[in-house]
């Protein structure tokens, strides 16, 4: 698919803990320690390029398990780097930023 062009992008927030809303994440965008803290270690993690230390998510990462009770909103993250040149390449941010106290985090792998 890279040799023919094709563009890979993975959607989603960084942060999905809907069983532990808060009033003030909805009224006042309010990002709760998990969601913030789990944010960062995704973040230096990925300017590392250290995929390793990513998949080791569910038991090293920050505000476990309010930040992803489940996997599935997570792994697509892989997917992600998967498709860049190498999976342990470096990436740059491009959007970050909290809404209704979640994560929100874009990034475009660099070649």
């Amino acid at each position: 698919m890279r040799a023919e062009g094709t563009l890979i992008i993975g959607s989603g927030f960084m942060t999905h803990g809907m069983r532990s809303v808060t009033r003030d994440m909805v009224l006042h965008n309010r990002p709760p320690a998990w969601s913030s803290e789990f944010d960062a270690w995704v973040s230096e993690a990925l300017a590392r390029g250290d995929v390793d230390e990513l998949a080791a998510w569910h038991d090293r990462a920050p505000g476990m398990p309010f930040a992803h009770p489940t996997p599935d909103h997570f792994t697509p993250l892989f997917i992600t780097l998967g498709a860049a040149d190498a999976a342990d390449r470096t990436v740059r941010t491009t959007i970050d930023g909290f809404m209704m106290g979640f994560s929100r985090r874009s990034f475009q792998t660099l070649t």
